[in-house]
C-alpha cells in the first residue's frame, strides 16, 4: 500500500464521519465535554448496549462472545462486559469488521501470516477472536478528555498499549487516531460499567518484533541495516522470558497494609529504540550503514574497524546506545510506562502537585551499551523546551557543552508521532509499537561521549526512584500502575528482577503504588515505595553511572514498624547499623531541626551538622498533599551511606536486618541518590536543597 494511502483513507473516513455524527463528539483533548451532546444510558451495561444495536455492532458482539477471558477460565469477554466494574470498550462497527477480515484474508493469500484464513466472520477461530476482542478492552474507564498524545494510560486486556494521536479536520474538529489505523468516530458513550468509544477500524497492533517493525519502514533503512550488520537484531528479538510464568499467583500479605498482593501481570522483556530516520543521517552525508559506521568512529574510535559484530566496533556501540532496556511510552497522561511521570493521579497522589512543576522532572535509564545511561528530562524551567521530552539535557538550562561538536548531539528531542509524520513525508504511516517494544524518532543524532556525559550531563545529584532501578517493573506494568483492584501492593517474587537478589527466604518484597501522602507522615518521591518484610537480607546492583567518586544516599521515611538495617557496599560493611524507626529520640539522633525561624546562615550551619551525623532532610522539591514539602516534614530523611569509588563494572548495595529477635521487621526505600563528590565540594555552586 502506498505510504499516503492509509493517511488519506483515514482523513476521508473522518470527514465522512462528521456528516454522520454530531460535531459535539469531536473535542480537543484539553476541551471540556459538551454535556448536551454526550450520550448517557443510565443502567445500561456495555454488553447490553452492543447487543441492543445489532445493526452497528453485531459482528463485534459475535467476536466478544466467542473470545475467552484467559487460559484458566471459560468465560467470554462479552460476559466480562456484563459485569460491574470500569472498562473502556473500543467498538468497531460492522463495516469496520468486514473490511478488516477481507484485508487480513487478502494478506494471507499473499503469503503473510495473519491468522485469518477466511473473510467470513463465522470462520474466525477462537484464538483470533480472543486476540481481536482483548485488543479492544481496557480494564478501566477512560474518556477521550483523559488522554493526551502518546497512548492510553493502561494496556488492553492483551497487554498492548493503544497509541493515540489527534487528526484535525479543516473545520478544526479533532479525531483521536488509535494505533495509526482507526478513528474514534463517536466518543465517550457512558455506560453503567464504563465507556464505549466507537471506532471505524479494528485495532490490530503489530505482532512484529522490533527488528522486523523497523525493517518494514523504508525511512529507517540505514538504522535497520546497521541492526542486522551488527547482529543486534538477536537482542531485539527477545520477548518471552518465562513461558511458564503464572500471573494468577498471590504473594503473602504485607502486615500493615492488608489486601491481596498479586504477582506482576507479565514476565516479558521489552525495549525502547530511539531512532534517526534516513533523512537525518543524509543531512550529515551518511547514505548507508557503512558510512554511518565510519562517521561513528569519530566518537567511538576505530577499534575493530569493519568488524560490525564486535562490541568494540563504533557502529555496534552507536546502535546499542540507542536502545533502552525497557518500554517507554510518549505518554503525558496518567498511568505506567511513560518516559517521565506526569499528570499521574492515583488514590490521592498527584504528580503535578507532589512533584512541583516549578522544577524540572527527570529520569535516568541504562542503555544496552554497557556501563552507559541516558538522562531524560521534562525541563519545566526552560520556557523554550518545557513541553518537550529531552534526552541528555545539558547543564545551565541546556546551554552548557564541554566537548567541541557535542552541542549537536545533546538536548535530543523525543518526537511525538504527529510531529514525525508532518516532518517526514515517507513516515506518514509510521507504526511505532511492536510486540516487544516501541520506536521513537529523535531530532538529532544521539552520541555517547564519556567526557561530556560525566563532566556535564551527569555532573549533578543523580536521584532515582527505587522502582526505576529495575526495568522489569516498567516492562510488566508494575511501576506507576493504577490501582484497579483492592490491592495497593504487588508482590515481587524471587528472581523476577535480574539485578535484585534475595539472600534468604525470609525476605518478602513488595511494590507499593503511588498513594496519598501527608505533612508529618509518609511522603514519597514519586508517590510509590519499595517495602520489605521479614528478617530480610537482599541486595541490588547500583545503576551504571559514569566512573567517579560518589556519595551514596538512601532516601526513606522513618516509621514505627521500621527495623535496624546494616548497609554493605560491594560486600563490605558501610558504617554502623542504622535504626530506621521513628521514636522520641530519632530527631535528636539524626540532628533534625525546625528551620522556620532561622536565618539562612543558621540553616546552612545546621544542615552541615546534620550531614556530619550522616543524615539530610528530604528534598524541598517534593510536596505533600497539604503543600508542605519533604524538607519541612520530620519524617522523610536521607541517610548518607558513605563515599565510594564507582569504577566501570557492577557495584552492589546490600541491606541486612539486624533488629532484635521478635521485633517487627520492615524495611522501606523511596529513592537513592548518587552524588559526585565534585558536586558536593564545589564552593561556587553549592548543592541546592531541592
Amino acid at each position: 500500500m502506498n505510504h499516503k494511502t492509509t493517511r488519506q483513507r483515514l482523513r476521508a473516513l473522518a470527514f465522512t464521519a462528521i456528516a454522520l455524527v454530531s460535531a459535539g463528539f469531536f473535542t480537543a483533548c484539553d476541551d471540556e465535554i459538551d454535556m448536551e451532546n454526550r450520550f448517557t444510558f443510565k443502567g445500561e451495561l456495555i454488553s447490553t448496549y452492543l447487543q441492543n444495536n445489532p445493526e452497528r455492532f453485531s459482528s463485534f458482539t459475535y467476536i466478544l462472545d466467542k473470545a475467552k477471558i484467559g487460559k484458566k477460565t471459560s468465560g467470554s469477554v462479552l460476559k466480562t462486559l456484563s459485569t460491574y466494574g470500569s472498562y473502556t470498550c473500543f467498538a468497531p462497527t460492522n463495516s469496520a469488521v468486514e473490511t478488516f477480515l477481507q484485508e487480513q484474508y487478502d494478506l494471507y493469500l499473499e503469503g503473510e501470516r495473519t491468522g485469518i484464513h477466511s473473510p467470513y466472520l463465522e470462520d474466525l477461530t477462537d484464538s483470533m477472536a480472543t486476540e481481536i476482542a482483548r485488543n479492544h478492552i481496557i480494564e478501566m474507564g477512560y474518556l477521550t478528555t483523559d488522554i493526551y498524545e502518546g497512548s492510553f494510560p493502561m494496556s488492553t486486556m492483551n497487554r498492548r498499549f493503544t497509541t493515540v494521536e489527534f487528526i484535525t479536520d479543516e473545520a478544526g474538529r479533532v479525531f483521536p487516531l488509535l494505533n495509526n489505523s482507526a478513528l474514534i468516530i463517536e466518543q465517550d458513550l457512558e455506560k453503567e460499567n464504563g465507556y464505549v468509544q466507537v471506532v471505524n477500524g479494528v485495532l490490530h497492533p503489530s505482532n512484529k518484533l522490533l527488528p522486523e517493525l523497523i525493517e518494514a519502514q523504508p525511512a529507517f533503512r540505514i538504522f535497520s541495516d546497521a541492526i542486522r550488520a551488527t547482529g543486534i537484531d538477536s537482542i531485539l528479538n527477545i520477548y518471552e522470558i518465562d513461558l511458564d510464568y503464572d500471573n494468577t499467583l498471590l504473594g503473602p500479605k504485607f502486615g500493615t497494609e492488608g489486601g491481596t498482593c498479586p504477582y506482576p501481570r507479565d514476565k516479558k522483556q521489552r525495549y525502547t529504540v530511539l531512532i534517526e530516520p534516513d533523512a537525518l543521517f543524509n543531512s550529515y552525508g551518511i547514505e548507508d550503514y557503512k558510512a554511518l559506521g565510519e562517521w561513528a568512529e569519530k566518537w567511538y574510535g576505530t577499534e575493530a574497524k569493519g568488524d560490525y559484530k564486535n562490541p568494540k566496533n563504533a557502529l555496534h556501540q552507536f546502535i546499542l546506545y540507542h536502545i533502552i532496556d525497557r518500554q517507554l511510552l510518549y505518554c503525558s497522561s496518567t498511568g505506567p510506562g511513560g518516559f517521565i511521570q506526569e499528570n499521574y493521579e492515583n488514590k490521592g497522589y498527584s504528580s503535578i502537585v507532589n512533584l512541583n512543576q516549578k522544577y524540572d522532572s527527570y529520569e535516568y535509564y541504562e542503555t544496552m551499551l554497557p556501563y552507559t545511561m541516558v538522562k531524560v528530562t521534562k525541563p519545566y524551567t526552560n520556557s523554550k523546551l518545557k513541553q518537550e521530552i529531552i534526552i541528555n539535557y545539558a547543564q545551565d538550562k541546556g546551554t552548557a557543552c564541554i566537548v567541541p561538536g557535542m552541542e549537536e548531539h545533546m538536548n535530543v528531542i523525543v518526537e511525538k508521532v504527529s510531529v514525525t509524520k508532518e516532518k517526514y513525508e515517507d513516515l506518514a504511516d509510521f507504526e511505532q509499537s511492536s510486540l516487544n517494544g516501541i520506536l521513537h524518532t529523535i531530532d538529532r543524532i544521539l552520541i555517547y561521549n564519556e567526557e561530556e556525559i560525566s563532566g556535564n550531563i551527569f555532573n549533578e545529584r543523580i536521584r532515582m526512584d527505587a522502582s526505576s532501578l529495575f526495568p522489569e517493573l516498567t516492562n510488566n506494568e508494575v511501576r506507576w500502575d493504577l490501582q484497579t483492584t483492592e490491592s495497593k501492593l504487588t508482590y515481587i517474587p524471587e528472581g523476577f528482577c535480574k539485578y535484585l537478589v534475595m539472600n534468604n527466604t525470609d525476605t518478602k518484597m513488595y511494590y507499593l503504588r503511588p498513594h496519598q501522602t501527608w505533612s508529618n507522615s509518609y511522603a514519597n518521591y514519586q508517590g510509590d515505595e519499595f517495602l520489605v518484610e521479614g528478617s530480610y537480607d537482599f541486595k541490588y546492583r547500583l545503576p551504571h553511572v559514569p566512573e567517579g567518586t560518589y556519595e551514596i544516599r538512601f532516601g526513606y521515611a522513618k516509621g514505627y514498624y521500621r527495623g535496624v538495617c546494616q548497609f554493605y557496599v560491594d560486600g563490605k560493611i558501610a558504617g554502623i547499623p542504622v535504626d530506621l524507626r521513628w521514636n522520641d529520640d530519632t530527631d535528636v539522633i539524626v540532628g533534625w531541626f525546625d528551620e522556620s525561624n532561622m536565618s539562612e546562615e543558621e540553616i546552612n550551619e545546621n544542615d552541615k551538622a546534620m550531614h556530619n551525623r550522616g543524615y539530610m532532610k528530604g528534598p524541598a522539591s517534593i510536596v505533600m498533599s497539604d503543600e508542605k514539602n519533604m524538607r519541612e516534614s520530620v519524617q522523610p530523611l536521607r541517610k548518607v551511606i558513605g563515599t565510594f569509588r564507582l569504577d566501570r563494572g557492577d557495584h552492589w548495595l546490600r541491606f541486612k536486618d539486624v533488629s532484635d529477635k521478635g521485633s517487627t521487621k520492615q524495611f522501606e526505600q523511596d529513592y537513592i541518590e548518587l552524588v559526585p563528590t565534585s558536586v558536593i565540594s564545589n564552593p561556587s555552586k553549592p548543592e541546592d536543597i531541592y
